[in-house]
């Protein structure tokens, strides 16, 4: 216990500071874990186990992912995405394989395993990034989609390989396709009809608590179900969570969304601080060193696969379906956007004690990550702004900069009032500051007024930030009276769901979706 509450302290501090100092809060993780690993401040940390990876935060994660997609931007880039998670993993995978074959002379079957655990990408670093530093909606659609379906394929494709590994034969490319394919479909109709269940019993419950344990159970069971029959566990989980988001949008009550969604957005915060954490206290320095340049050849590997993987089904997409073709520019966002994480060192520390080149599989493997996790994470928002591809809204920022002015010119008069009423400012120095602030507000304010006026998506977006605020401090107010018992338990809770079925339309407003009935479709908890 001692052990775990350090864990979560460190896992705060790292996280506050990373918000501090602007970093991606992954990559403070990591290095953070590193850096206690080797100062030795908490004796006694467990290795990571694989069973933990795949039985418990994978299942979580990529349910998560799923349930909180959006379904409309999955839909309206399935053929790219689609094209990305098949035939883009498998060229990534072959393509990574022969080329650590080549250049790590790696026998074919551990040259093709170590590509399917490097063919993962780390979804969080994306959607990290993204947040810092927006791109166009459809390219952030499609990677985001991308992510969530690729980790399905790479992992049949690594399961495939490593049962054909283990058993000493030399992988059949037919025979690995073949495999895929059944698992992956597969894993869909499970995750499909379990969803479905599910959204029937959580039509019929009236109780967000038991609608969370449903949702919960849906995750785990999923996977389990799937990987139980030899099917794909990750594909059943995100399409189970796809299914059960779609349901949760048309007919669920908004107090019931708000309490799932923020429940798995806390859990899927959790598990990845556990995962990145996790990796740099498991990553020894001394292994990275040994192996430095076997890690720096198989990196170099990994970025020549992704790049076969990307722009070789692109180009075939521009040739067959060129209204769902993708400008180069954007292609180069899905290379220096491959970054590694955590789901690649539980893949590789899964792997049986007998595999062919284990030892080096387990070093270049987590070099690979760390540095991926790292470097990449660091530069990813930096690139996305060399290469043009961060939307500036020019009135946002015209809006922002008088709202600062009003802001601090505000500060300042009031600062300035109560000094002058303390006796510290002169009269004439008094008359002629408050004098300059009050022309510097009105002007804030006049301009503010017309960029409203002129612009009225901006000023719609701005009054929804408004409103949003005073439904939080409702809550908050409501949340105390109730506890203070001001107010009964059975009034503040309808006072509650409306505040969230308030969020949720301004939520819907302000990305421009419905939420796929009526207002009123939802029913209401009493």
């Amino acid at each position: 216990m001692p052990l775990v509450i350090g864990l979560m302290v460190v896992a705060i501090v790292v996280a506050i500071a990373a918000k501090r100092a602007r970093i991606p809060y992954n990559v403070a993780l990591v290095v953070g874990g590193l850096l206690i690993a080797v100062s030795n401040l908490l004796p006694g940390v467990p290795p990571l186990k694989p069973e933990v990876v795949f039985l418990v935060c994978l299942p979580a994660l990529l349910f998560e992912g799923g349930i909180t997609a959006d379904l409309g931007s999955v839909r309206a880039n399935s053929v790219p995405i689609a094209t990305l998670a098949s035939l883009g993993m498998v060229l990534a995978i072959g393509a990574t394989g022969f080329a650590l074959h080549e250049l790590l002379d790696l026998a074919w079957g551990p040259a093709l395993l170590l590509g399917a655990i490097l063919s993962v990408t780390d979804t969080v670093s994306i959607l990290y990034a993204f947040r810092r530093a927006p791109v166009p909606q459809r390219l952030s659609g499609i990677m985001q989609g991308e992510s969530l379906f690729n980790d399905g394929t790479a992992l049949v494709a690594y399961a495939a390989i490593a049962a054909v590994v283990a058993g000493g034969q030399t992988p059949s490319m037919g025979l690995l396709a073949g495999r895929v394919v059944l698992a992956s479909l597969g894993g869909a109709v499970i995750g499909l009809a379990l969803g479905l269940v599910a959204s029937f019993v959580i039509r019929r419950t009236e109780d967000p608590l038991a609608e969370i344990m449903a949702t919960t159970a849906l995750a785990f069971a999923s996977f389990v179900a799937a990987e139980q029959v030899h099917l794909s566990g990750a594909i059943a989980a995100v399409t189970a969570g796809l299914t059960v988001g779609l349901a949760l949008r048309s007919v669920v009550s908004p107090q019931s969304q708000v309490a799932i969604y923020t429940f798995w957005e806390y859990a899927a915060f959790g598990v990845n601080t556990f995962l990145f954490l996790s990796v740099g206290l498991t990553t020894r320095p001394e292994v990275l060193l040994h192996h430095l340049p076997q890690t720096g050849i198989a990196f170099a590997c990994v970025f020549v696969g992704r790049a076969v993987a990307i722009y070789v089904p692109f180009l075939l997409l521009r040739l067959v379906r060129p209204a769902e073709s993708i400008p180069v520019r954007w292609q180069h966002v899905f290379l220096v956007g491959n970054i590694k994480g955590a789901l690649s060192i539980g893949l590789v520390l899964g792997l049986p004690d007998n595999t062919p080149s284990r030892e080096l599989l387990v070093a270049t493997a987590f070099g690979v990550t760390f540095f991926s996790l790292v470097g990449q994470g660091l530069l990813l928002s930096s690139a996305l702004r060399r290469m043009g591809l961060i939307e500036q809204d020019p009135v946002a920022l015209d809006v922002a900069e008088q709202q600062a002015r009003l802001i601090s010119s505000r500060a300042a008069h009031h600062e300035l009032e109560a000094l002058h009423s303390q006796g510290l400012v002169p009269r004439g120095a008094y008359e002629h500051l408050r004098s300059n602030y009050q022309v510097n507000i009105a002007r804030a304010e006049r301009e503010l007024r017309r960029l409203n006026e002129q612009h009225l998506a901006q000023s719609a977006r701005s009054l929804i930030a408004v409103r949003r605020r005073l439904i939080d401090a409702e809550r908050t107010a409501l949340l105390a009276a109730r506890r203070n018992g001001l107010i009964p338990e059975s009034t503040a809770d309808v006072l509650l769901a409306r505040l969230d079925e308030r969020t949720l339309e301004l939520e819907h407003a302000l990305h421009g979706r419905s939420d796929g009935g009526d207002s009123d479709g939802g029913r209401k908890h009493s």
